[in-house]
């Protein structure tokens, strides 16, 4: 008759009980498709979300080709794009209105005077 000795009890109680436990934990993991593609919220240098401004400034509104472009804290946005997680939904003459989960946000283009000077050299 063969019985299991100290050694083999051990290792199918251990395989019996403990492997499938440790298992299951990894099945509640979400399964990437690519295993080298990093977790979410996790980003490397070069892909590292923007820190967002604390508040958005409208700084110009120009048209190129009949399409209004807006610059907000340093960014050009168009219609439909979303700024700072805020989507362009109106584009006037100087103001824009953004809207965040349907709580409206109307930002408004300060007027500054600027110089342009034309080189005398030309």
């Amino acid at each position: 008759m063969n019985r299991l000795g100290p050694f083999n009890f051990l290792y199918l109680f251990l395989l019996a009980f403990i492997a499938p436990g440790s298992v299951s934990a990894m099945d509640n993991s979400p399964s990437r498709l690519n295993p080298f593609e990093l977790p979410s919220g996790i980003y490397s240098k070069e892909n590292a979300p923007k820190e967002l401004p604390q508040t958005l400034k409208l700084q110009a509104i120009f048209e190129i080709k009949g399409k209004h472009i807006v610059t907000i804290s340093g960014e050009n946005f168009m219609k439909g794009d979303f700024a700072f997680g805020k989507k362009v939904i109106n584009i006037s003459n100087n103001q824009v209105i953004l809207d965040a989960g349907g709580q409206q946000e109307i930002l408004t283009l300060e007027k500054t005077r600027f110089h342009i000077q034309k080189d005398p050299k030309k």
